[in-house]
């Protein structure tokens, strides 16, 4: 469900995803955006009567200052009763990593999901403990909520029981949202999926066949916090 919050083009809440066994995601438990920093007076207001208690950045660690500046934009958030919180997903010291992915431009897309998930599972599991454990309503964020935005949305759909098609359809949704701001996203991602050959659900099942109990295992997860996602994020099926 798009959130017209003063400032945003790119949020959404994550309820109303069909899950495994006939339920549905909660309304009003998660919600992705891009970084907060574009949102109005107006908007700030709206997220705060909307409910969020907690904002969670996702950055990029180990990048120099500037680069640092750039890709983990700071956040001042002007609301006593919004917690901030900033967590690194993934590791910009991985030199591999930066010039398969970062520098071809290619981490713009979900093809750098199964090589992330398999980099930094310890990264990622630190964020979903972040989100299971937050007091109330949650919004996750990178800068374009886009792609660190996408792959944590990936995570959390994936506990929740939905299928590859629905996450993908979820993902699809941000690049013809930022087309206002940036006209090249739609073009752009399909160009580099078709040099692929590949489309957003087939990255995206890649990306979901490592999610193993093993994998959260590594992640260092315990079976109670993917319990307690579970139940936070879904509603029984009727």
């Amino acid at each position: 469900m798009k959130l017209d919050w003063d400032g945003f083009v790119n949020a959404r809440d994550l309820g109303g995803v069909p899950v495994r066994g006939g339920g549905v995601t909660k309304h009003g438990v998660i919600v992705r955006s891009e970084h907060p920093s574009f949102l109005t007076e107006n908007g700030w207001r709206q997220a705060e009567q909307y409910g969020i208690r907690t904002i969670i950045s996702l950055e990029t660690g180990g990048l120099a200052a500037d680069d640092a500046m750039q890709a983990n934009r700071a956040l001042v958030v002007p609301v006593d009763s919004i917690t901030h919180v900033r967590v690194p997903i993934e590791d910009g010291t991985d030199a591999e990593f930066m010039r398969v992915w970062a520098r071809t431009g290619l981490w713009q897309t979900p093809l750098y999901f199964a090589d992330a998930l398999e980099r930094w599972p310890e990264l990622h599991g630190a964020v979903l403990q972040e989100i299971a454990d937050a007091d109330g309503p949650v919004l996750i964020h990178c800068g374009r909520g886009h792609d660190r935005t996408g792959i944590v949305t990936l995570l959390l759909l994936a506990i929740a029981g939905a299928s590859a098609a629905d996450i993908a359809a979820d993902y699809l949704l941000s690049a013809p949202n930022l087309v206002g701001r940036e006209p090249g996203a739609v073009t752009e991602l399909e160009a580099a999926l078709a040099a692929a050959d590949s489309t957003a659900e087939e990255a995206i099942a890649r990306a979901m066949a490592l999610l193993t109990p093993l994998y959260f295992e590594r992640a260092g997860l315990a079976p109670s916090t993917i319990e307690r996602l579970t139940t936070l994020l879904t509603h029984p099926a009727p």
